[in-house]
């Protein structure tokens, strides 16, 4: 009976991966764009997305007090718990950056968002969500290679944009509050890869529960 609950909230956690995921595309055409249609999508979204998050929330808390799990399965429902933080904190980033598009009365030059390597950023994050994605789903640890990998490459990007908005604010003064906004974005943008690198973490944790309990009992039966 635990097994298909586990399984249950294994499916809700990996469509609530899918539902973030395409929060951060709509966020990145959005900025990239200057779609405010699509910003105020990604805002009314959220509902759904807390919807999502409260349901998980619940059912993690039935397992755990129903259910009572035990080791591997134990640390699956733990896991999940934080996972679902993470990926909160990345659709609230997600949010923050499509509400400032709907309200704001200019685009970005896009020469400045192209110094600061935006597209290569949000495709480094995307890159790490599916990654992560797939990791949760394939049960296989070695697709968070990915999400290592490219989190010190958004560290890279963060340091060039950062030299590239200064830069542009020294040469634009009268543009420095718009600058600052931007910069923010950039430094979210690396927020939500340590977010994704937790999430990692996590299912490195879950993971490692589950082949130590396969490699006892297969010492067992030797």
């Amino acid at each position: 009976m635990l097994s298909a609950e586990l399984q249950g909230l294994k499916k809700d956690l990996l469509h609530f991966c899918v539902l973030v995921q395409a929060q951060m595309h709509k966020a990145k055409e959005s900025l990239l764009k200057f779609d405010k249609d699509l910003g105020y999508e990604v805002v009314v979204t959220e509902q759904k997305i807390e919807a999502c998050n409260k349901k998980i929330k619940n059912d993690c808390e039935t397992l755990l007090s129903v259910f009572k799990p035990q080791s591997a399965d134990l640390r699956f429902v733990l896991a999940s718990f934080r996972i679902i933080r993470s990926l909160s904190r990345c659709a609230d980033f997600a949010g923050w950056v499509s509400l400032y598009i709907s309200e704001t009365e200019h685009s970005f030059d896009k020469v400045l968002l192209n110094s600061c390597n935006m597209v290569q950023m949000f495709e480094e994050i995307d890159a790490m969500m599916y990654a992560a994605e797939q990791a949760i789903d394939k049960e296989d640890c070695s697709f968070l290679d990915t999400v290592f990998e490219k989190d010190q490459v958004i560290g890279r990007y963060r340091l060039m944009a950062m030299d590239a908005i200064a830069k542009y604010i020294q040469a634009n003064p009268e543009q420095s509050q718009r600058c600052l906004y931007l910069f923010s974005v950039v430094m979210k943008l690396e927020r939500v890869g340590d977010h994704l690198k937790n999430i990692a973490i996590e299912v490195m944790f879950y993971r490692d529960a589950v082949e130590h309990k396969r490699e006892k009992k297969n010492t067992s039966v030797g």
